[in-house]
């Protein structure tokens, strides 16, 4: 089974919705892929047509206030599975604050505990303060960032490569001694898309600008970037994947040609290992 965060430190960067259409071509696929929705806006969980009040939710699981199995928090539609999350995630970050929590804890209380899934896609929230997005990255495998390519966007991709850094690198003090070991030095950035594709020289020119930091973070920006269009913004409102809604759409004939880049990656990848 493979971790992987989908993050991105600046909202309206498609992150959802990469995660819910990826899981939901991953599933068709056979490839058995749960979401984790992580973010206390439950984006994720609103797509799939869940209503988080009286049913387990990640807070459940994640800051137990009686011991419960991730697994059993799982719901189940359509197109695929998910641990539905809620506003109570917002209690994940004074958790930690306190010392109730570790960064580890997700790991340990949530990722360790799953069974039967080749993928596991964790939807983060867009802010980098809170503990929520350092907890994840603690513990995936890989992490996954989507991005528009403007400067509002490069921004936020800088601050999340700072995340994704100083999750893997040791802390130290101002002498540059280690006063604490990394959080997860194993953890690897799989790749940038570009979101939200415009025919146009400005967002032509984002799309070089995000080839040339995927470069210099040895890493790749999917040669398949995601087109907008109205099917795929509507997908949002019906509460669907943009391609179960509308599989012919621009979006969703981009998705699941990033689909086919990123088995391939993943086939390399095995056979490289």
């Amino acid at each position: 089974m493979k971790s992987i965060a989908i993050c991105i430190g600046k909202g309206g960067q498609w992150k959802t919705s990469l995660t819910i259409n990826m899981a939901a071509l991953l599933n068709e696929r056979g490839l058995k892929t749960l979401i984790i929705d992580c973010d206390v806006q439950a984006n994720a969980t609103d797509t799939f047509r869940i209503n988080p009040e009286g049913i387990a939710t990640l807070y459940d699981c994640w800051v137990p206030r009686k011991p419960i199995n991730p697994m059993d928090c799982i719901q189940t539609a359509e197109w695929g599975d998910i641990i539905p999350g809620d506003s109570f995630l917002s209690d994940v970050t004074p958790a930690v604050l306190s010392g109730s929590l570790t960064y580890k804890s997700f790991k340990e209380r949530v990722l360790d505990k799953i069974e039967g899934y080749d993928y596991v896609l964790c939807d983060c929230p867009p802010d980098l303060t809170n503990a929520i997005n350092r907890s994840v990255l603690s513990s995936v495998d890989e992490v996954l960032i989507p991005t528009r390519g403007d400067q509002y966007a490069t921004e936020g991709l800088k601050a999340t490569i700072n995340l994704i850094n100083s999750v893997k690198n040791p802390a130290v003090d101002e002498a540059g001694n280690v006063v604490e070991a990394p959080l997860n030095q194993d953890l690897v950035i799989n790749g940038l898309v570009f979101t939200d594709f415009k025919m146009n020289n400005s967002c032509k020119n984002d799309y070089i600008n995000a080839q040339a930091i995927a470069q210099e973070l040895g890493t790749r920006l999917y040669f398949q970037f995601i087109r907008g269009c109205k099917d795929g913004s509507d997908a949002i409102g019906e509460q669907m994947p943009a391609v179960k809604y509308k599989p012919y759409c621009n979006s969703s004939l981009d998705y699941k040609q990033l689909i086919e880049e990123f088995i391939t990656a993943e086939d390399e990848a095995k056979k490289g290992a």
